[in-house]
């Protein structure tokens, strides 16, 4: 190198260090800015240019960098010439992104230099010994070569053998070519939304051509390692590097079917037929069982890892034959870790061991695994392990539920098997059943000291985990039911003696701890006990099953009973909360099984429930809802028990048998008749506010349960009559500003959408609307004028969206009813009031969307619902002189010119909504476009770039109203078609030229649905030659100058 060069590597490498290790955020984003100018992309937006040239400005180093090959020539120089990690890796790094965007623009000579050539092959060659990070950089960019020039060249195809070279040499080349070929084909096994049909076209094409013998390589070098063929001075690297290749190659996606779950527990690994040879072949698992029990941790967790995916290996790549073989091999190699227990006390090894048994389970039919011989001891072995792992669980948490799926997937087959079959597992069920019950009530000592993360508070988990285990429990439901009576009776006696010590004046300091510990101990219980009678299945249970549900359900509202009785009742304390959360889910699990339209059917239950005095569906459902009524009232501080009961109580009112049995109940004529805050202080409770409308939900379809509800409805709205009247005497803005009416308002608004979200008729509706209309309106203008900028005007807003939408139909009035105009006019006033406050009004730019755009996509959804609605006659406003519609358009205009475009792609609610009105708008109200402000016409027809350049889903919903905004405007179509031409980079011009004229053939000058959808596609075929074709679009600048 010259002096210049060398002081212009130097600087390179200052900027590179600075991009790199910087704590500075100015100095990154200055040597960032630098760099991206040394080294251009050419994929950033430009202006026009007409001189021919694409070269880019301001190159710090006084180059003309011309294209994409030019940059990519540099920063080859820029890898061979610099010692800096940090330089080679900001090179590999770019020259895999000019690979990505224009790897078409490359001539064939510099594709294959690039990667097998002269270049990146001898490089990684003659550098096996750089950082970790630059290598591992260096191998994304070898394999993103490799997968974008598969079709380019035979020479592509020829990797295996290129890299096992590296295998061959040293070391530290040994570690590369393991390093490359891993990251090959995780490479292969990724999709981005960029040309998903040629991604899978070449997964294919490296699948059937390469992958086998890559992972071939991998088994001969782990062969190697474990016959001490070769001496290794940096075996654990060696090992760590082949093992993840291993592990990629099975986790290949080989189907195209889960490119994002092959390496999940769900599914079977789809390997090709020709992998057959190689599976079938005894020292296959041999070997990986050897390894697993020679290496340490962590390469024997990554051992066990490939055993988790091979035992995931599809069943029909076996004959009858070999596929018995393979089985019975796992199955030894499962029995001897064991046995042996080896590697057990490694947690990874453990929780992979737990993994490997669900995973074969998954695979493999129950009758193939109970017909092999030594099965009996097998299954008695994992059985052994299940329980040591159910009395161990604190140490390892998350293995418990791999284990709960291998024997909930055993006894769900069993249960479908021959009578008779599955005696050896009936009589494991019952061990299962009794380690996971005691192995929970035991942990509750330790949960309570805090010593342990408690599993009640992951809900989730627990569902699944309680799910999986009434798989287990209702195998042998008689002795479930006994190892649940061993343990609650006694608790259960001692509970009872606590109260009455209590309830006599008994007590020490000590009874609160007491009572914590035994009602977490019932909490687990009635989980358990919820969780085996939400198991039952329709038409398969028993009556002898039934009739065990009846009996378990006995003890527990045995339970609820005494605790009501209780002279101090007790609405604290972490186990009486968890006590009610756990009665809750057991009432729910219980009305999924036995309430409702099947209850005849299951009178078996009732009969035993008789017993106590539940007689029938009613009683039970009056005691229920008595619980959830005594939760309302005394439980406003839990926000959790109040959504599990409202959640319950919601449920309840959503059967279509169980709604109108609710609604004869006494507890809910109370209810219905003290709905309010003054009765259930949790409506109160700003942790509650969500609740609260599922709540009044809840109340709106018992109320509506019957026909001619007048009278009802009447009565059940006072309270909210004399709320609104009282709001509606306001005569200031500064009333309504006061604290404590912003509450009201906030309230009494939620309990209104939430009792409207219920209402699915037109006459029901209509009761509504009518009590509502006019009189309370304006109050919704009121409060937004007073709240504009605070969360009250989202409560406001959401509550109207509600209010105008048509759902089912329910706003369609009569013919020769004026309420869907009238209506409308009220919502250009809601718009219309809330868009003059929010318009212009400075934000805090850390939290723009919930400080304004969370407003503004409301109030588009609320346009798209009433346009869309179709109970608005539109014409009637222009007839008229009505400027409702005028107004409303003119703020929405406004509004969407107050959020800058960026903005609007960047948060996906506020798209959807920009979008769902855009296209209702073009598409209903066309005519109005010729009044639309200048502003507003130039800042939706950008619009053309987030369709022709963004990756959407949903790309169906963004072209729709850009064709009447071309059919409007043809010549700013032109002008914005020849400036995105002038855009791109020279070689690219006359191809895009081509297609863009290809997106209008055919299409007319009409908005019928049949050309709208001859515009779709063809722009999406416009999209698919371009990505066929490899070219990257470079989008024009947003504020690019228009004329109109």
């Amino acid at each position: 190198m010259n002096g210049t060069q060398n002081q212009n590597l130097l600087y390179l490498e200052s900027l590179c260090q600075e991009l790199y290790s910087s704590k500075s955020q100015e100095q990154r984003a200055k040597a960032e800015k630098l760099l991206d100018n040394a080294f251009p992309t050419f994929s950033e937006a430009l202006s026009p240019r007409t001189n021919g040239s694409n070269a880019m400005p301001n190159n710090p180093l006084g180059i003309k960098i011309q294209s994409p090959a030019e940059s990519s020539m540099y920063c080859q120089w820029l890898l061979e010439n610099s010692t800096s990690p940090y330089s080679q890796l900001f090179a590999s790094a770019r020259l895999k992104s000019l690979v990505l965007d224009h790897y078409s623009m490359f001539t064939a000579k510099q594709k294959l230099e690039l990667s097998m050539g002269s270049f990146l092959f001898n490089y990684l060659a003659v550098h096996p010994d750089y950082q970790p990070f630059v290598l591992s950089s260096l191998a994304q960019l070898f394999a993103t070569i490799t997968k974008v020039g598969w079709f380019e060249d035979d020479e592509f195809k020829n990797i295996t053998n290129e890299l096992s070279k590296f295998i061959q040499s040293t070391v530290d080349h040994r570690i590369v070519g393991l390093q490359v070929l891993s990251t090959i084909v995780s490479e292969m096994n990724q999709q981005t939304p960029r040309n998903m049909a040629r991604q899978r076209k070449t997964a294919i094409g490296f699948r059937d051509s390469q992958l086998l013998d890559i992972f071939r390589l991998g088994l001969v070098v782990l062969r190697q390692i474990l016959n001490g063929e070769t001496v290794f001075t940096n075996e654990r690297k060696v090992k760590e590097y082949c093992l993840t290749l291993l592990r990629n190659c099975l986790a290949f996606d080989f189907i195209g079917t889960t490119p994002d779950e092959s390496g999940e527990d769900v599914g079977s690994i789809q390997v090709s037929s020709s992998w057959r040879s190689t599976i079938e072949d005894p020292t296959f698992l041999q070997t990986i069982f050897e390894a697993y029990k020679r290496f340490q941790p962590p390469h024997s967790s990554q051992v066990m890892e490939v055993l988790v995916q091979i035992s995931s290996i599809r069943r029909s790549l076996f004959n009858e034959e070999e596929r018995s073989k393979f089985l019975h091999a796992l199955m030894q190699g499962i029995s001897e870790i064991i046995i042996s227990s080896i590697g057990l006390s490694d947690l990874n090894n453990y929780h992979e061991f737990c993994r490997l048994l669900s995973r074969f389970r998954s695979t493999y039919q129950w009758n193939e695994i109970t017909e092999k011989s030594g099965y009996s001891d097998w299954i008695d072995f994992v059985a052994d392990f299940t329980i040591k792992g159910f009395n161990s669980w604190q140490f390892v948490p998350n293995s418990v539920q791999y284990l709960l799926t291998f024997w909930s997937k055993m006894y769900s087959s069993a249960g479908r098997s021959r009578p008779g079959s599955p005696n050896k597992l009936n009589m494991i069920s019952s061990k299962l059943t009794a380690a996971y019950i005691s192995s929970k009530i035991q942990s509750v000592e330790q949960i309570l000291d805090g010593s342990i993360d408690d599993p009640l508070e992951n809900e989730d988990a627990l569902m699944d985990d309680l799910e999986m285990f009434s798989n287990i429990a209702r195998n042998k439901y008689d002795e479930s039911q006994k190892s649940i009576n061993d343990v609650f009776q006694p608790i259960f006696n001692q509970y009872k003696e606590l109260y009455t010590q209590v309830n006599v004046g008994i007590v020490n300091s000590s009874y609160t701890q007491f009572f914590d510990t035994i009602e977490t101990k019932f909490a687990w219980l009635m989980y358990m006990i919820g969780g085996m009678i939400g198991g039952r299945q329709t038409y398969i249970s028993t009556e002898d099953q039934d009739l065990i549900d009846g009996e378990l359900t006995c003890q527990i509202l045995q339970l609820m009973n005494m605790n009501e009785q209780w002279n101090a009742p007790r609405t604290s304390g972490s186990g009486y909360e968890k006590f009610e959360l756990a009665l809750v889910y057991f009432f729910q699990q219980f009305r999924k099984s036995y309430i409702g339209e099947s209850a005849q059917r299951v009178s078996k239950v009732y009969s035993k429930l008789s017993d106590i005095g539940y007689n029938d569906q009613s009683m039970l459902l009056n005691a229920i809802i008595q619980r959830i009524a005594k939760n309302l009232e005394g439980w406003g501080h839990s926000s959790k028990i109040i959504q599990r009961s409202v959640s319950l109580f919601n449920d309840l009112a959503g059967g279509y048998s169980s709604v109108r049995i609710l609604r004869k109940l006494d507890i809910v004529q109370y209810i219905l008749r003290n709905h309010t805050i003054k009765n259930f202080p949790f409506l109160d409770t700003s942790n509650n506010l969500r609740s609260r409308m599922v709540y009044y939900s809840a109340l709106s379809r018992i109320l509506f349960a019957e026909d001619n509800v007048e009278r009802d409805f009447e009565d059940f709205v006072k309270p909210w009559d004399i709320t609104l009247t009282e709001l509606g005497a306001f005569n200031s803005l500064n009333a309504f500003r006061q604290p404590t009416v912003k509450a009201t308002i906030s309230g009494i608004f939620r309990d209104l959408r939430g009792f409207l979200s219920a209402i699915q008729s037109k006459k029901n509706f209509l009761v509504f609307f009518e009590w509502f209309y006019p009189q309370y309106v304006p109050i919704l203008y009121h409060a937004l004028e007073a709240w504009d900028n605070d969360p009250l005007a989202i409560t406001i807003l959401k509550f109207f969206l509600e209010f105008v939408s048509n759902r089912q139909q329910r706003l369609n009035f009569d013919i020769s009813s004026p309420n869907g105009i009238l209506l409308f006019r009220e919502t250009s006033k809601v718009i219309s009031t809330y868009g003059r406050q929010i318009i212009g009004r400075p934000f805090n730019s850390q939290d723009k969307y919930a400080e304004k755009y969370k407003g503004i996509s409301i109030c588009f959804n609320i346009l798209t619902k009433s346009f869309a609605g179709r109970y608005v006659n539109f014409g009637v406003f222009e007839l008229y002189g009505d400027k409702a519609l005028e107004i409303v358009l003119n703020t929405s205009f406004e509004m969407m010119l107050c959020v800058p475009f960026d903005d609007i792609l960047m948060y996906p609610k506020l798209s959807k909504t920009f979008y769902d009105w855009l296209d209702t708008f073009t598409n209903e109200h066309m005519m109005a476009l010729h009044n639309m402000d200048s502003n507003a016409f130039l800042y939706i027809m950008p619009n053309f770039n987030a369709v022709l350049f963004e990756e959407s889903q949903n790309q169906w919903s963004l072209s729709r109203p850009l064709l009447c905004l071309i059919l409007l405007n043809p010549d700013y179509w032109e002008q914005y078609t020849r400036n995105l031409v002038l855009c791109q980079l020279l070689e690219r011009r006359d191809v895009l030229a081509k297609a863009l004229t290809s997106l209008m053939q055919d299409v007319e000058f009409n908005l019928i649905s049949k050309n709208r959808d001859r515009f779709t596609q063809n722009l999406t075929t416009f999209k698919r030659e371009l990505t066929n074709d490899n070219v990257i679009l470079v989008a024009p600048p947003m504020d690019m100058k228009m004329t109109m």
